[in-house]
């Protein structure tokens, strides 16, 4: 593996590592809105996304099963986005906070993609 993509895999992992990291020490926020968007059992998924992001996060940014992990991450990535950054639900300055961050995960999940191809 190029010193390039090692590189460039630990940066587009430590996103996730750190978030997860966070949801682990204050779920609190994400299970609400986990809880809003009617998730079954939302502490049980918060912990369990959490851990997807933390464990296959620190996999990918090892260079170990980076095309699994960044799958795993991609996967995880979806309902994150979705429950997380509803955009088309708020109105002004809210929405356009939203909007930029649903575009941000986006691009993370278009990024995982391109390393799950590698």
């Amino acid at each position: 593996m190029s010193v390039t993509r090692f590189i460039g895999r630990a940066l587009l992992a430590s996103i996730f590592i750190k978030n997860g990291l966070d949801h682990l020490q204050n779920p609190d926020p994400i299970v609400r809105a986990a809880r809003g968007a009617e998730v079954p059992e939302p502490e049980l998924a918060v912990k369990v996304n959490s851990g997807v992001m933390v464990g296959a996060g620190a996999l990918m940014a090892a260079g170990l099963m980076p095309r699994a992990a960044s799958l795993a991450l991609a996967t995880s990535l979806i309902p994150t986005t979705v429950i997380g950054h509803p955009f088309w639900d708020k109105q002004g300055k809210e929405r356009q906070q939203q909007q930029a961050q649903f575009l941000k995960n986006l691009a993370l999940f278009g990024a995982l993609l391109i390393v799950s191809k590698e």
